[in-house]
């Protein structure tokens, strides 16, 4: 991991909001979640991984919210995320960007 993902990383894993209420297991699953978003990202290069990480973050509050919310399981709410995500006409995936 270079460096400059390692900071974008570091600033998920000390943003105790992105997790406020969920178990460490449902915790877990979201960050290691954003954290594989801002890897493929660096990967692809589609887009800067720096300018995404606000987006991302607030991204993950809301599935935070919802979770703690409604009861519903983080790693479905990453799937809808994801299903949203797919290009038309692509072949659906189970885990299009799995971490």
């Amino acid at each position: 991991m270079g460096s400059m993902l390692e900071r974008l990383t570091e600033q998920f894993l000390e943003d105790e909001a992105l997790t406020e209420g969920l178990s460490d297991e449902e915790a877990g699953v979201l960050l290691g979640w954003l954290i594989g978003v801002l890897e493929d990202l660096e990967a692809h290069a589609q887009a800067s991984a720096e300018g995404l990480v606000g987006q991302l973050k607030r991204l993950g509050r809301q599935i935070t919210r919802l979770s703690r919310c409604y009861g519903v399981p983080v790693d479905e709410l990453i799937d809808l995320v994801e299903l949203a995500w797919e290009e038309p006409g692509d072949e659906p995936s189970a885990r299009p960007m799995q971490a």
